[in-house]
């Protein structure tokens, strides 16, 4: 009997690990849909009350706000390491744009997301996002691929 509470305790152990990695894997897509439509209430949401954004443009900016309705923000996949209420995820974002030329690519780049769980739910606690070739990139990933 010991053998299967044993057993129990690990899968639910790790059921918690998949439902947490796949809550993390939507807060970073509802981040791409709020942000896409300039909702900075909904995009501000997802991020904890002191939650650090490290970008060069946000959504109230009035570049962004040009681009409301013709943009698509595409991230992940991720790769997340959970440990208890803290995770990691390293992953890729891609700005689709549509212009009169067409929809193409506006930026790729990459990014590390440090989440909490605050309660039932997880928020962004700081979000590190370079511009693929920008001279700080390289380094996000060389950092964080020890942490996932």
């Amino acid at each position: 009997m010991a053998d299967l509470s044993a057993q129990v305790e690990a899968l639910t152990h790790r059921v918690q690990k998949l439902e947490d990695e796949l809550a993390i894997h939507r807060l970073i897509v509802r981040y791409g849909l709020a942000v896409d439509t300039g909702d900075a209430a909904r995009t501000a949401a997802v991020f904890a009350p002191e939650g650090v954004y490290d970008a060069d443009d946000m959504v109230r900016s009035d570049r962004h706000q040009r681009m409301v309705g013709h943009c698509a923000h595409q991230i992940g996949p991720a790769v997340v390491r959970v440990d208890g209420d803290r995770a990691v995820a390293l992953g890729y974002s891609r700005v689709y744009l549509q212009s009169d030329q067409g929809i193409g690519i506006y930026r790729v780049s990459m990014n590390r997301w440090e989440l909490e769980r605050r309660g039932a739910e997880w928020l962004i606690a700081r979000r590190l996002t370079r511009l693929l070739g920008h001279a700080e990139a390289r380094a996000i990933f060389d950092a964080g691929l020890g942490d996932v």
